[in-house]
């Protein structure tokens, strides 16, 4: 049978769960399934699975139910659907914080919590620029101080742990060397860990004007009224600042750690009458 604890998209569970089900159940089918649940259309399930329609509460038990799913399955396929239809990142934060206590006992890949983990602390990335560097003794304390603001040696350590897990560094002496990036997963997962990161980077940006003193710093801003081309000009030029300071920063023997963000987003709502033609 599949492991429900093995997904964190509960449509892509169902779709897994449809076809492992067929092979051994030929009487089970999309119509079969809409009887047991009281469904008036026999391909709704199906359109679930598409992402053309969403379940409710109620239904999420019924399958619970059908499927025969224990309790821990139940309250865990509960939690993949709210995770999936919530419609904020803090609705989301709490759906994927229930899944992962759900799954702590679980014996499943969870290459998910990881990836999210890396992107939900801002300091991940910069240790995993640290760890490569001469300053870096080995000792996680080392690492702890070196930020700004500082965090503690256990978050230091921990996030070393992290990145190997992750295979993004490998050992090498009392330093590290940074290997591949990260695994590939799920794409709603890595979207919302993803939010979360550069929400924790502008929260830093906001503290930078009170702990950066101003010579060390840039940060400017700029209001301007443009139409959609020019939107989708300068975002292209944004697009390819970064990669050229990318480029740079690789070529270059690094003495500390940077922060770059690039913000482009609208403050008024979009004028009548002024759609695009095609």
């Amino acid at each position: 049978m599949v492991n429900i604890f093995g997904f964190t998209d509960y449509r892509e569970y169902l779709k897994a769960y449809f076809v492992d089900r067929k092979k051994y159940d030929y009487a089970f089918s999309h119509r079969w399934l809409a009887r047991r649940l009281d469904l008036a259309t026999s391909n709704f399930i199906l359109l679930v699975m598409q992402g053309k329609r969403n379940l409710t509460q109620y239904l999420c038990h019924r399958i619970a139910d059908v499927f025969k799913l224990s309790r821990a399955e139940s309250d865990y396929f509960e939690c993949m659907v709210n995770f999936s239809q919530a419609k904020s990142s803090s609705e989301k934060n709490l759906h994927f914080g229930r899944m992962a206590t759900a799954r702590k006992d679980s014996s499943v890949n969870k290459i998910e919590e990881h990836q999210y983990e890396y992107y939900s602390n801002w300091y991940n990335p910069v240790i995993r620029e640290l760890v490569t560097s001469r300053e870096f003794d080995g000792n996680p304390k080392t690492l702890a101080r070196m930020l700004v603001p500082p965090i503690t040696a256990a978050k230091a350590k921990r996030s070393i742990e992290l990145l190997l897990k992750l295979g993004m560094i490998r050992p090498d002496g009392n330093r590290y060397v940074q290997t591949a990036s990260l695994i590939a997963t799920d794409r709603e997962v890595n979207s919302l860990a993803v939010l979360n990161f550069h929400r924790s980077m502008g929260t830093l940006a906001l503290e930078s004007f009170d702990r950066i003193a101003k010579n060390e710093r840039n940060i400017t801003a700029s209001t301007i009224y443009i139409n959609e081309d020019q939107f989708d000009v300068i975002r292209v030029k944004i697009d390819a600042l970064r990669k050229e300071i990318l480029s740079l920063a690789e070529n270059a023997a690094g003495e500390r750690v940077y922060q770059i963000n690039f913000q482009l987003f609208p403050l008024t709502k979009s004028a009548p009458n002024t759609e695009r033609e095609v």
